[in-house]
């Protein structure tokens, strides 16, 4: 007999450890709360050898009395029809077992509790009168109450009970897991938002200091937080500069404060290894931190830099100060390592934002300066009687270092001065080189003066006025447009070349002086040629010769001089503009789609009668 009775004690044992188990995985398992506990209370109720459990949780915001005031009925099971959930007379109404605990008059594991709600009921209640209670708890806190029904208090044994104690407890642990989980969505959903107000608030900021000053109150608010900063990569990459800040005593932005970008301080470790760095204690940091009089004025105690990573590469790093010891919640780090990732983003695009407005700025001071170099070359070629120019001009940039001129002399009416020059530099350095030089230049040639003084006198000038180490190439001639004299002068410049008709063949007018602008003291050589009827002058800058192919080739001298000949051959009387587009055209052709590194300039000057033809 007695051995029957621990056979039966230790199968009971089993299946409680059995059904104990199940339970514990429902409530770990279960995605569901309130499907946990409805599960896991009927098997506890049917273990138990009773029909009716139901339970309680505690809701500071349940206020309209459905199941009690401060309480919601969550789980329930097998409930009689006098307590029905949709009889309001059941539970619309606080019962015995709430007040009780409310009031901290029930402390046991478990208690025996006569039932107000079903004393206060009519209809089929089971033979219910009774309740065992258990409190769920997590700690000292009261999070429900868990509630077995039976007619009277014998029918619970020391087992069911224990059974019921053991259950109640893994029901508070589930239901703290639960509300801590809940907790964490509702913060997640805070935090979720907060990020996406401050992603559009820095989206919307294209200007980029009052992006980081943003960043700075925003990120120092948020984290409450004494101070916060913003530094970034700056001119010298072994620095990182301060561009916002908030909460410091002494601006670090408005000081020009910079730190080193390396290990020795938090910032550049940060920027180095991509990783957040978080420090509680200042004061006891292993090896201690980069800190200069100016930064250990400021009181800080703990720290936190997050690096500003925009696609893959650490543009700065985000800095939050305290002045008391600090340790970061899980959610602050995740917070600020969220925030530092937008942030940085944004700070990118406002960047490239503002590199873009600066592009933009400088293409429409190029476009006018573009205008400005147009209208110092001629509007439109002469047109004398006997005589055809045409001009061909194309800068390798937005504005050019190549100019020429033709414009007529004082004095003697016939006279024409002419000018092709090139400068040594391109784009805007080379084109306000131009402006002195095209200046200098004609001013003198309008005193009266001979090319060769006209040179002279420039290259004078051009030394005393100018600061850069720029210098240029010019040709500048004397064309008596009644008797077809050249008189010119070639400083360092391409040699024109002359095409003799009646001869059919080129004549170069080399260079007979260095270049202007290179030595002080210029002796320029002056020479002369005669233009009859049918000659051609063509005047150009390097920019043709030195056109490339695809495989690197120039287009030389030689293929100018070829072209042209061709074309001259072929077509005696071809105009001076059909020459010019030929000759421009070839040089296109050539070079193809390859990029054109130099300024083109092309003049050709062509005789077609002489003056005592006209007559």
């Amino acid at each position: 007999m007695v051995k029957s009775q621990e056979m039966t004690a230790q199968h009971d044992l089993v299946t409680d450890l059995q059904t104990l188990n199940e339970i514990s995985l429902i409530l770990n398992q279960s995605p569901d709360v309130k499907t946990a506990l409805n599960d896991s209370l009927a098997k506890l109720v049917t273990l138990m050898g009773l029909e009716t459990g139901w339970i309680f949780l505690l809701d500071p915001t349940a206020n309209d009395r459905w199941s009690g005031r401060g309480f919601r009925l969550i789980a329930h099971y097998n409930l009689p029809p006098a307590l029905a959930v949709t009889n309001a007379a059941a539970w619309d109404q606080t019962c015995d077992c709430q007040r009780l605990y409310l009031e901290g008059d029930i402390t046991s594991a478990y208690n025996e509790v006569q039932c107000s709600r079903l004393a206060g009921v009519t209809g089929d209640k089971m033979g219910l009168a009774i309740h065992a209670s258990t409190p769920l708890r997590s700690g000292d806190r009261l999070l429900g109450i868990l509630n077995v029904a039976a007619p009277s208090w014998s029918y619970f044994t020391s087992r069911s009970l224990s059974l019921l104690t053991n259950v109640g407890n893994q029901m508070g642990t589930a239901l703290e897991r639960a509300q801590l989980f809940d907790a964490m969505q509702e913060q997640r959903i805070h935090e979720q938002a907060a990020l996406l107000d401050i992603s559009q608030q820095l989206l919307s900021r294209h200007d980029l200091d009052d992006l980081m000053h943003y960043i700075v109150e925003e990120v120092r608010n948020l984290i409450s937080a004494d101070a916060c900063a913003v530094l970034l990569t700056g001119p010298d990459p072994d620095y990182l500069y301060f561009r916002a800040a908030s909460g410091w005593i002494n601006d670090p932005t408005g000081k020009d404060y910079r730190v080193p970008a390396d290990d020795s301080t938090g910032s550049g470790w940060v920027m180095r290894t991509q990783q957040m760095m978080l420090v509680e204690d200042l004061t006891v940091q292993d090896p201690p931190l980069w800190s200069p009089d100016w930064l250990g004025r400021e009181g800080f105690k703990a720290a936190a830099m997050v690096p500003l990573i925009a696609n893959d590469v650490a543009i700065g790093a985000l800095v939050i100060d305290f002045r008391t010891k600090r340790r970061l919640t899980e959610v602050e780090v995740r917070f600020l390592r969220l925030m530092a990732n937008t942030a940085a983003l944004a700070i990118e695009t406002a960047r490239l934002h503002r590199e873009e407005l600066k592009r933009q700025r400088i293409e429409e001071e190029l476009e006018v300066g573009r205008h400005i170099q147009m209208s110092m070359l001629p509007a439109a070629p002469p047109r004398l009687e006997g005589w055809e120019f045409a001009a061909y001009f194309e800068a390798a940039r937005q504005v050019g270092g190549d100019f020429y001129d033709l414009f007529p002399l004082p004095g003697e009416p016939g006279r024409l001065g002419v000018v092709i020059a090139d400068v040594s530099d391109k784009g805007v350095p080379a084109a306000l080189f131009m402006t002195l030089s095209r200046t200098t230049i004609r001013n003198i040639a309008l005193r009266g003066r001979a090319p060769a003084e006209v040179l002279g006198w420039a290259n004078r000038y051009i030394q005393e006025d100018s600061q850069s180490d720029m210098f240029l190439s010019a040709f500048y001639a004397e064309l008596n447009t009644n008797t077809g004299q050249l008189t010119y002068a070639n400083a360092g410049h391409n040699p024109p070349l002359l095409w003799r008709k009646a001869e059919s063949r080129f004549f170069r007018l080399p260079p007979s002086s260095p270049l202007l602008g290179v030595f002080s003291d210029l002796n320029v050589a002056v020479a002369t040629a005669e233009l009859e009827a049918g000659d051609t002058l063509v005047l150009y800058t390097d920019g043709i010769t030195d056109a490339v192919d695809a495989d690197y080739q120039e287009f030389g001298a030689h293929r100018l001089e070829e072209t042209m000949r061709d074309l001259l051959l072929e077509r005696p009387d071809i105009s001076a503009d059909e020459l010019r587009t030929a000759i421009a055209d070839d040089v296109h052709r050539f070079a193809g789609d390859m990029t054109q590194y130099d300024d083109i300039t092309l003049l050709v000057i062509k005789r077609t009668e002489a003056t005592h033809d006209r007559q």
